[in-house]
Order: C-alpha cells, then structure tokens, then sequence
C-alpha cells in the first residue's frame, strides 16, 4: 500500500493556475525528490501537501487514509437578465477537507522542515523539540525528552541538548529542525529547500544528514535544487514545470537522459551553471 496517494491536485490563486493536475504516488522508505525551475509550482505542491494550502481539487490519502475527498457540489447560477432562460442546474467537483481540529491532527502524518529554520529563539534545541510532542501529541516531558535526545543522535547534535538558536551555525540549526519534525514520528517527512539558506560548506553537513535518514528507512520527499543530491540520494525525482509534472522516474534515469525538451533544456542550464 502506498504511503500517500495524490490524485488530480489542482491550486490556483485567483484566476491563475498555479498546479493543473498532479498524480502520483510513494511508498513507504522512497525518497522522492521534486525539480524544476522557479515558479512551476514546487514550494506550493509542498505547501499543499503538509496542508498549508487548501487545493480546490484532488484527492490528498495517506496511509491509507483519505484526508482530503472530492464531492460534487452545486454551482450557484448567475442572476437572469429579463426574459432569459434558466440553464440547466449543473454541479463541480471540490476538494472536501475535515474540521479545523481533526486536519491539524491528521496532518502531523506530514512533517515539514521549512528552509528558513523556524525555531523559537527563547527556547533551548531540547525546548524546541519537546514543545510539540508535549502540546499536540499531550506526552509527558520525560517522554518528549527520551524521543527529542533519540532525534538529535540521529543528527549528530545530542551535544547541541542544551544550547539556544543563536549559538548554533546554519547547518546546525537545519538539522535541528529535522530532529524537531521528526519528533512528531511522521509517516513522510517533507523538506522544501534544505540547503538553499547556507553556504556549501553548510550544505554539504546537512545533505549527509538527510542521506543517513535514507538509511534509517525514513520516507521523504524533497523539493530542491540540488541536482546533484538528487540524483544521488533519490529513488525518484519529479520534474516539475508550469505546475505539470513533465517527467516522473528513476532518479538516475530522469537527470541523465531527460526525455523532454523542457527537461533537457532545464538540466543542461543546470549543469552549465555548476560547471
């Protein structure tokens, strides 16, 4: 059974388009990476998918189970001028989502780690990671605190336990961040551009922490830049452009032998650009 199922998602912003359709599907421990130029709709696929934003259509199931549904709804007629004749009553699909308080819970299946940190200043790394396990999830703070140590062994920063937001580097304050999502125990852990706040130095530290979780069996999907990366640690890659999806596959396959002529004119820039 795939751990999430995304079926005909559609977003726009006023009368723009921004995603026209998207499908596909992950199963459990597949690391699926999402490429492509700015503006064709990654970061609000991202956002859609840890329900940020509210699609106007599709169908959003994890685990199994369908968070959000599609129903047919009628469509208000517009007002008749004088002697104008009825249309017939017609009806359009909408996504249908749960109340305010069962999506907040069910939504904790979807982590997310934003590319600018967000973690509370006034906390410690173990304040930051305890925080929500103790609000949302109501576990005690000696619970919180055996899984936010367990995380931050995960990222090599169990030293950091005690340390505040403003004595840490960028790459530090990353993978804190992925040790605070991963203390939700998410079925998929999203990242929407991990490195693109830090040097390459800084990169590289955390583009190995997210390998090692490829290790472990963690399901992740990634939006990012980092072509490279992509074809290295992903089992899949996404190629995103004008909010299509123009090429689904092999990570490998679709960064080495891109199939369209979008695809193709997107990784040769890419490439010249690093070279």
């Amino acid at each position: 059974m795939a751990v999430l199922e995304v079926v005909n998602l559609k977003k726009r912003f006023g009368n723009l388009e921004v995603l026209k359709g998207i499908d596909f599907s992950m199963e459990k421990g597949e690391v699926l990476a999402v490429i492509g130029s700015s503006g064709g709709g990654k970061t609000t696929l991202l956002r859609s998918l840890t329900f940020l934003e509210r699609i106007e259509q599709g169908k959003i199931i994890v685990d199994g189970e369908e968070i959000v549904s599609e129903a047919e709804f009628p469509v208000k007629a517009k007002k008749l001028k004088k002697g104008e004749t009825a249309p017939e009553a017609r009806t359009e699909v909408r996504s249908v989502y749960p109340k305010d308080e069962e999506l907040r819970i069910k939504g904790l299946k979807m982590g997310l780690v934003f590319q600018d940190f967000n973690l509370f200043p006034q906390y410690s790394v173990l304040g930051n990671l305890t925080l929500a396990p103790m609000l949302v999830q109501k576990k005690t703070k000696e619970e919180a605190t055996v899984i936010a140590e367990e995380m931050l062994e995960k990222v090599g920063l169990i030293d950091k336990r005690d340390a505040y937001p403003y004595q840490l580097s960028g790459g530090q304050k990353q993978r804190v961040a992925i040790a605070r999502a991963l203390c939700m125990n998410p079925s998929i852990l999203c990242f929407d551009e991990p490195t693109s706040a830090l040097d390459p130095e800084l990169t590289l530290e955390v583009l190995k922490v997210i390998a090692s979780l490829k290790k472990q069996g963690v399901t992740m999907l990634i939006v990012t830049h980092e072509i490279e990366f992509a074809r290295d640690v992903a089992d899949t890659v996404i190629f995103l452009d004008k909010g299509l999806i123009i090429e689904k596959g092999n990570a490998k396959d679709v960064i080495d032998n891109p199939q369209t002529d979008r695809a193709k004119e997107f990784l040769h820039k890419i490439s010249s650009i690093e070279d």
